[in-house]
């Protein structure tokens, strides 16, 4: 994984710098350490990641945009400013249903 693309004690601002690629999902690592990754992800419409069963907490916060958030095979939808919080060991996937950005950030036990 790629160390962090942003400067430390610099301040930045996702939602500008982060750019819409058409029909594509784009990720770029804002903090990569042995225990914790942030990332910021681009999702156009369409698109969907999932993640398998991980024994891996993640926080889901969306900065711009809507998505749907599907944890064991429940929905919820989200928009900007919504968070939430996947338990380690559970299956998910997030859903484009509109163009939207999002932080992730990984927590390893």
């Amino acid at each position: 994984m790629e160390p962090g693309e942003f400067e430390e004690l610099k301040t930045f601002n996702l939602v500008d710098v982060l750019e819409y690629s058409s029909n594509d999902i784009v990720v770029k690592n804002i903090m990569v350490q042995d225990n914790c990754i942030i990332q910021a992800f681009v999702f156009d419409f369409g698109k969907v990641q999932s993640f398998e069963e991980s024994p891996y907490s993640r926080f889901i916060h969306i900065i711009e945009g809507k998505a749907e958030m599907v944890i064991n095979n429940n929905s919820t939808f989200m928009q900007m400013g919504d968070s939430i919080i996947v338990p380690a060991y559970t299956f998910s996937s997030i859903e484009a249903n509109h163009k939207f950005k999002m932080i992730c950030t990984t927590i390893k036990d």
